[in-house]
């Protein structure tokens, strides 16, 4: 028993985090887009590969600031899950297929996320480079994405494993 109250406890306040990152972190997202559009060579900055004094146009910080937009949105989905793994947990609802079925779409999310984290900012890069005298094309791999991504995957896996644990117990629960 005080297992699943330390269970009920740390879930509330994992909710609430989970659930204030789900709303500021678009919000950051859309700040820097606008600060993006406003001032295109701003950008510059953020894309240490491509040389200084190269033209950025408002057309260029758009679609940069539309692709850091779509990148956040597998992370938005995966705190709003979250939020429901948490508020379920703090309930007392442990092991169900609903509680599986959202550990698992959180791992798929983070999956997007961690292919984000690469593929998002090699297109950032090309699209500002579009004015440079040489395009860049700089694909960066790095630890940390590795990590995310295997602890994603681990996520996937660990959701499809609770989905059959569920069923079991739900069917078990059939028979008394």
């Amino acid at each position: 028993m005080p297992e699943r109250l330390r269970l009920q406890r740390l879930s509330g306040a994992l909710y609430w985090v989970a659930l204030g990152l789900s709303v500021l972190l678009p919000v950051i997202i859309l700040i820097y887009a606008g600060k993006a559009v406003t001032d295109p060579a701003s950008l510059l900055s953020r894309a240490p590969s491509v040389p200084a004094g190269t033209v950025v146009t408002s057309a260029q910080a758009g679609l940069v600031s539309a692709l850091a937009l779509v990148a956040v949105l597998p992370m938005v989905a995966a705190l709003r899950g979250m939020v429901r793994l948490f508020d379920n947990y703090r309930a007392g609802e442990v092991l169900n297929v609903q509680n599986s079925a959202t550990i698992l779409r959180i791992g798929r999310n983070l999956l997007l996320v961690a292919l984000f984290a690469v593929l998002v900012p090699t297109l950032q890069t090309l699209v500002l480079s579009w004015n440079a005298p040489q395009k860049i094309l700089a694909i960066g791999l790095d630890g940390g994405t590795l990590g995310f991504l295997v602890t994603a995957g681990l996520l996937t896996v660990i959701g499809w494993a609770l989905r059959e644990a569920a069923q079991v117990k739900a069917e078990n629960e059939g028979f008394i």
